[in-house]
């Protein structure tokens, strides 16, 4: 075997204390020398909402370069995402850019369509009586309740077009998380279960910001 030099510099990043994990005895105390080079923070961001028109511009430009239409962003909505308090962080404005980018038609998304995607994200479900949904209820008076309760939500008024394309992925994303915890994580298998072709899946798991770690950790 040959060594071959070579020149390189890590950028990492993460949102743990490391050295309380080195305490814990969760992560080592050499390796994190050699990364704590020149440490950089970053607030979160909630803390610099100023950020976020361009983190918007950017993560739409991903999307495009990977054949999704070009889109833009009313000013309205760039008031209602600084408004949000973002728990999940950058991560979690990536992900609902991806899917603005993927389930609505429209070039310009307007104010009313980011408020009804965080206000979707923000609330958690309500939980359901076992009365109302009987354990015997199919997909389809699963899907036929949740649109009743979804249509009611908004006083009588209709809801932000692309109706067809959110309900699908609201279905799609338990059914991708289901199948990878399923199968601890594994995407080959996830794929064959599901019946789709794994670079189809990847692509799914992006879109719908299908968290994998976490399936891979389920018991």
């Amino acid at each position: 075997r040959t060594a071959i030099k070579t020149n390189v510099r890590i950028v990492a990043a993460t949102h743990r204390d490391l050295s309380q994990m080195i305490r814990q005895g969760l992560f080592r105390e050499d390796l994190y020398y050699r990364l704590n080079v020149v440490p950089l923070r970053l607030p979160a961001l909630r803390e610099r909402s100023e950020d976020i028109p361009d983190l918007v511009r950017h993560f739409f430009k991903q999307a495009e370069a990977e054949g999704l239409q070009a889109k833009r962003v009313a000013a309205g909505g760039y008031d209602a995402m600084r408004r949000y308090p973002w728990p999940g962080n950058v991560r979690e404005l990536e992900n609902l850019i991806r899917r603005l980018a993927a389930l609505y038609p429209q070039e310009e998304i307007s104010q009313e369509i980011i408020e009804t995607e965080l206000r979707t994200t923000d609330t958690p479900s309500a939980p359901v009586s076992e009365a109302a949904l009987p354990d015997d209820l199919s997909i389809g008076q699963a899907v036929e309740h949740y649109l009743q309760r979804y249509f009611s939500g908004f006083g009588g008024e209709l809801p932000p077009p692309g109706l067809y394309q959110r309900i699908l992925a609201e279905v799609e994303y338990p059914l991708v998380l289901a199948s990878m915890t399923a199968t601890r994580g594994n995407q080959i298998r996830a794929a064959e279960l599901l019946g789709l072709n794994r670079n189809t899946l990847r692509k799914k798991i992006r879109e719908l910001g299908v968290n994998v770690y976490r399936a891979s950790k389920q018991p």
